[in-house]
């Protein structure tokens, strides 16, 4: 039976919201959060089918813009408007628990549970935020504790008005995270599902750490093989960890290498798919070839395969 795919990249601001909002809200909450919702047309299988809140010019078939009672939804992670929504029209949606989503997905989960940067503190009040500051030299970032694809930092003597990030995240009485910045060398990430771990992506990021595009292909780790044995010696507990907590679907988990040889194991947890997986789905119609996978909100999707 052919599923309906419910792109809800508005994923991390409905776990950051304080209120709930029905589905159609949240999916024209943003231009990117519309353009996104075709997404699904790069790794659906051709008999799945995509619900949008508004169809493009020459929209694909798949594309609808209501459900069919009795499918099955498969969504870009879990969501408690997907949830209402489906069982308001007959539709089948099962998603872990709200609040172990929410644990799982938060930077404080990742950050407690997997060696960190030295000189990174879990901070809970403005004052230890400025404490930490001053006794931390060089470069360096808050994260808070939702953010995603870079976003969410502040960079210290970058970003503006600190008050007012500090007051944002301290309000919901959530902790944020202070690391010192350092010199990358590689980024990259594993795709998991139900435990199961369905691949490594390399991925570019900009000098703040905002994600730009996915590499998948075979020799793409070259010289890096030890980082990607260490970095899953440490996750594959970790997400056996996660599976007995009761949370199950898709889990994207960020890892990167610095000053050459260093490895920081686990940077984040993303309870959810990601552009990664969107790459690494794709990739595996030419496993011989090398795939770059980029999303830009001003010219949308693009792919190239590097021979």
């Amino acid at each position: 039976m052919s599923r309906l795919h419910i792109c809800n990249t508005f994923f991390e601001s409905e776990l950051e919201s304080e209120t709930t909002r029905p589905l159609r809200a949240w999916m024209e909450s943003h231009a990117i959060v519309k353009k996104l919702q075709l997404l699904p047309i790069c790794y659906a299988e051709p008999s799945d089918l995509i619900l949008v809140s508004e169809l493009p010019e020459n929209p694909d078939p798949r594309l609808l813009l209501e459900g069919k009672k009795g499918m099955e939804i498969e969504s870009w992670g879990p969501s408690l408007a997907i949830k209402d929504w489906a069982d308001a029209h007959g539709l089948l949606y099962d998603m872990p628990p709200w609040g172990l989503v929410k644990e799982i997905n938060s930077k404080i989960f990742s950050f407690t549970h997997s060696p960190h940067l030295k000189g990174a503190a879990l901070l809970e009040s403005a004052r230890d935020v400025h404490l930490w500051m001053e006794k931390t030299a060089g470069p360096k970032v808050l994260k808070s504790a939702f953010g995603t694809a870079g976003k969410g930092h502040f960079h210290v003597g970058k970003s503006p008005n600190l008050t007012a990030f500090l007051e944002k995240q301290f309000r919901m009485n959530i902790p944020i995270i202070g690391e010192p910045w350092v010199n990358r060398t590689l980024d990259f990430s594993t795709q998991w599902k139900n435990g199961e771990c369905l691949g490594p992506t390399l991925f570019e990021s900009d000098a703040y750490g905002s994600y730009r595009a996915t590499k998948v292909g075979p020799n793409v780790f070259k010289g890096f093989e030890w980082a990607l044995e260490e970095h899953l010696r440490i996750a594959k507990p970790l997400v056996e960890k996660i599976q007995t907590m009761g949370y199950f679907g898709h889990l994207g988990i960020d890892a990167f290498v610095y000053d050459e040889k260093k490895l920081q194991p686990i940077v984040e947890i993303n309870a959810r798919k990601t552009m990664s997986y969107a790459a690494l789905m794709m990739q595996r119609k030419n496993p011989q070839k090398t795939l770059r996978f980029s999303f830009s909100p001003k010219t949308s999707f693009s792919v190239s395969i590097e021979r």
